[in-house]
């Protein structure tokens, strides 16, 4: 939902599917690539909460998946600006295409395990909702879980809210449209 929100606010002339996989989960996705590029997909944004890993490990393992699959060299992108994004161009037999992952997770938002609860709950708090005090995110958000259509509602008709709360994810889907220029 919150996703399709973000796609909603950026309103581009591009075409987006949201896949979820059944059984591949977190990193082990990267091993779906060639199924998605058989078609004339040439961009791929990949969303994962950050649980308890450290980001630094969360790469390193994305980018042994993707050097297991990548023909040729992989250009990493290191975007500056947000810390939980990263972009790698690379090659698939004679198709080049670039993986653009997001890590969902705010350092602002002291939890157990970053997820995007993080950002759903950093916007319930910007639309003057209070959730209390957490440890984890998760068990934050089920908590005020009656309130999570009026949430959904409000950032729908509050784009600024929208790029306030979710950095990586708007700059994620810009290198989606090929805007990244543009920001």
């Amino acid at each position: 939902i919150a996703f399709s929100i973000i796609a909603f606010h950026l309103n581009g002339d591009k075409n987006a599917w949201i896949v979820k996989p059944k059984e591949e989960k977190r990193v082990d996705c990267v091993g779906l690539i060639p199924a998605y590029l058989k078609g004339n997909i040439r961009k791929i944004i990949v969303l994962m909460d950050q649980e308890d890993e450290s980001l630094h490990t969360i790469y390193e393992r994305i980018h042994e998946g993707v050097k297991k699959l990548a023909t040729g060299k992989i250009k990493v992108i290191d975007e500056e600006s947000e810390k939980r994004l990263k972009v790698y161009e690379c090659n698939y037999g004679s198709k080049e295409f670039e993986l653009i992952l997001v890590i969902n997770g705010l350092d602002e938002i002291h939890t157990d395990k970053h997820s995007i609860e993080d950002h759903l709950l950093k916007a319930a708090k910007m639309l003057s909702i209070d959730v209390g005090d957490f440890e984890n995110s998760k068990a934050a958000w089920k908590s005020i879980k009656d309130r999570h259509e009026d949430i959904f509602k409000k950032l729908k008709k509050k784009r600024k809210i929208v790029e306030g709360v979710f950095p990586q994810q708007i700059q994620g889907c810009k290198y989606l449209e090929g805007d990244i220029n543009e920001l």
